[in-house]
């Protein structure tokens, strides 16, 4: 994006210094100084036009449209995973994979909802395929999410682990092997024992709440409440 930006910034300004030299000398009976003159004071002009339009492009105009454009995505991906929970009808015949379970169903819609436009869609992939794999008692060898997200704590970890591990009924542990492979930047200086025993801590800082079991595991506005969107 940048070097193409930078290519047009340097056509915009041949053709800037062109159109100056070709005004500066298009009086014939001018002297060769007035010319000159002329030509440097049309190119300055032309160019403080330009950098004026480039910058209030970029510092206004873009800044006011990409907030109600991020909200109306996140709306969107948000309504999605609603409407995945809501409208999926589950078969409760025998054999039925433990994807298909009405628990399992809220959880994947609560996980993509919750973060739908605070991580990449790489990483939301990443964090669905590996919560599947989980459910499914598969090993999850790939790390979704291995970078600091501002103003996403550990105990937002904790408290996502928490909602999720009361409704397939996991053991804290096991809970919290899960997260420590899944969000390593978070939990870096947590060893898996301490994130067992703290997955329903309200003590400190913490954006993503708990969400008692007997109530319905809706997605969450992450993103909106962390000032992303």
């Amino acid at each position: 994006m940048n070097t193409h930006l930078n290519s047009i910034r340097t056509i915009a300004l041949v053709c800037i210094a062109g159109k100056a030299v070709s005004v500066g000398f298009s009086s014939e009976e001018a002297s060769l100084a007035t010319s000159v003159n002329a030509s440097i004071t049309t190119f300055l002009m032309f160019t403080l036009c330009y950098l004026s339009v480039e910058y209030g492009i970029q510092f206004f105009i873009i800044p006011l449209v990409r907030e109600p454009l991020g909200v109306i995505s996140f709306k969107r991906r948000k309504d999605k995973a609603v409407e995945q929970f809501e409208g999926t009808v589950i078969n409760l015949a025998e054999g039925v994979s433990p994807l298909d379970t009405p628990k399992a169903q809220e959880v994947i819609a609560y996980t993509l909802g919750t973060f739908a436009g605070v991580l990449t869609n790489e990483e939301l992939m990443s964090l669905d395929n590996n919560l599947k794999a989980f459910i499914l008692g598969e090993p999850t060898t790939q790390i979704s999410v291995n970078r600091r997200i501002s103003k996403f704590r550990t105990h937002d970890v904790y408290h996502f682990g928490w909602n999720i591990a009361k409704r397939l009924k996991i053991p804290n542990t096991m809970m919290a092997e899960f997260l420590k492979s899944q969000f390593p930047w978070q939990l870096a200086d947590v060893e898996i024992s301490t994130i067992a025993k703290k997955l329903s801590s309200d003590e400190g800082a913490f954006t993503l709440p708990k969400v008692e079991p007997r109530l319905p595991l809706a997605p969450f506005p992450l993103a909106k409440k962390l000032s992303i969107c």
